[in-house]
């Protein structure tokens, strides 16, 4: 029988439950906070709701865009529980690529938001980057242990304040991502070499209509409220207008803050000016119906003057515009006016002319076509030439 008067063996004391911080939400404080429908529900339209905030939960987690140079600021929603009474984490850090890192050493205990700025700023390139980060604690456990978002790396602040008035104005997720995979591989910083890197894509034009590209976005022109020119980028074999390519490329600018100043230049020559050999030119969107568009009547026919952008001969009868002929070659286009985007960066101005070139001043421009002609409507869709006005010894056309 044990002595009673023995105490009974008693259990060692347990540890305090561990130490552990749940991570709630991540908030990009540096983001540019202009991201629309990470839902992908409105195609290439700028619509659809924000991009939710903040950007990570455990529910969640959408894309970013920040600008290149800066350092990335997030704010942390977060809550410590367990361990001793009054014990608090030593602090917070998170490892992200290329060694970024995110650290505290003033962690209280209990939860408030925490504003942590990135070790090195953001490489100065245009990219696409999987920003996953790896937390931990001194002296706790932290959960998750790992969170990741998407991070758009742009040139500067997207310009989104010609909405109202630009089909291709406005920031979304799906534009983001086109224009980081286009702009991106260019590998340059350059504006005028991302101009002309974007150009090189449609190195032609076309006045045909392609039964490939779905009819809602008007295909050649892009004239629609789909996103205009924007879904040029799904097909771009097809290409489009001339005026089309300058839309899509001015778009893609400015949805990663390129800097520079565009505007949508259109030249013509008019056979009343100069017997059609002076450049004429205005922009496009202070003047819609810029162009030429001139007509006069011979005997009981009505002429219509227009620049054409492959050879033809005078009296001759041609199928519609750029329609393909037996021999495999398009026959000649009629055109209003060569669009082009005059960008200015650095002290310099250059003429972007889609699918027709690179020129430093607006002159040479009227040689991308072969003449100026008078024509008169043939059957479907055809014209007749009556008159070579000018010839401009280049052929091509926009």
């Amino acid at each position: 029988m044990a002595d009673p008067t023995t105490e009974s063996p008693q259990p060692e004391p347990a540890p305090d439950a561990a130490l552990s911080i749940a991570l709630h939400s991540i908030e990009f404080r540096s983001d540019h906070g202009l991201l629309r429908d990470c839902k992908g529900e409105s195609g290439w339209r700028s619509a659809g709701d924000p991009c939710p905030r903040p950007e990570w939960t455990p529910e969640h987690a959408v894309p970013v865009s920040v600008s290149m140079g800066r350092n990335l600021v997030i704010r942390l929603g977060l809550e410590s529980s367990g361990g001793a009474p009054g014990a608090a984490p030593a602090g917070i850090r998170g490892v992200g690529p290329g060694g970024m890192t995110f650290e505290s050493r003033n962690l209280a205990r209990g939860g408030a938001p925490l504003d942590l700025a990135s070790s090195r700023k953001i490489e100065r390139k245009i990219q696409k980057i999987t920003l996953t980060l790896r937390w931990s604690a001194g002296g706790a456990r932290v959960s998750p242990a790992h969170t990741s978002n998407i991070v758009y790396v742009t040139m500067g602040r997207p310009q989104a304040d010609k909405q109202h008035i630009w089909e291709e104005d406005g920031v979304t997720l799906k534009r983001m991502d086109r224009a980081v995979s286009w702009i991106g591989p260019l590998d340059t910083l350059d504006p005028h070499a991302i101009v002309e890197g974007l150009l090189a894509r449609f190195p032609t034009y076309t006045l045909l209509p392609s039964p490939r590209v779905p009819r809602r976005y008007h295909h050649p022109t892009y004239l629609n409220n789909e996103g205009g020119a924007w879904a040029m980028s799904d097909y771009p074999e097809e290409t489009g207008e001339c005026q089309a390519i300058v839309r899509l490329v001015r778009g893609m600018l400015r949805q990663l803050g390129i800097p520079g100043r565009t505007r949508m230049i259109v030249v013509w020559g008019d056979p009343n000016v100069g017997g059609g050999r002076e450049t004429l030119s205005a922009d496009l969107e202070e003047q819609p119906w810029a162009g030429l568009d001139v007509t006069k009547t011979v005997g009981d026919r009505v002429w219509r003057a227009a620049l054409i952008d492959g050879p033809v001969e005078q009296g001759r009868t041609y199928p519609a515009s750029h329609t393909r002929l037996p021999d495999g070659t398009l026959s000649p286009g009629l055109n209003r006016y060569e669009a082009c985007l005059e960008f200015s960066h650095g002290g310099q101005t250059r003429y972007y002319a889609g699918g027709a070139g690179v020129f430093d001043s607006v002159e040479p421009i009227l040689g991308v076509f072969w003449g100026l002609i008078w024509f008169s409507s043939a059957p479907n869709d055809g014209y007749r030439v009556e008159e070579i006005v000018a010839t401009y010894r280049s052929s091509g056309g926009g």
